[in-house]
């Protein structure tokens, strides 16, 4: 049962950390815009990596509801990345 628990965890993260520039690149594809999924490689690897960065730093500085400041983050995260994928695709499209 912890198991299953854990799987549904992890793929609620990784849907609040990828959903977001994965609805942006879509959007940018239903547009005829060919740039949109080509950045992609570069932003969901660092995406992860700055959630899970983030998420230890929030463990480890010893503040009073760490999964609260993780869940937070991710969410950030994820929108942060849904915007640097904009202005990627942005400035693909204009090259």
């Amino acid at each position: 049962m912890r198991i299953i628990l854990i799987l549904v965890a992890v793929l609620a993260f990784l849907l609040a950390l990828w959903g977001p520039p994965l609805m942006v690149a879509r959007k940018f594809w239903l547009r005829n815009n060919p740039w949109a999924f080509r950045n992609l490689r570069f932003v969901l690897p660092a995406q992860l990596i700055a959630a899970v960065a983030l998420a230890f730093a929030a463990e480890f500085s010893g503040l009073r509801n760490p999964a609260a400041i993780m869940a937070a983050t991710t969410l950030l995260v994820g929108l942060l990345g849904a915007g640097l994928l904009a202005l990627l695709a942005l400035w693909g499209a204009r090259r």
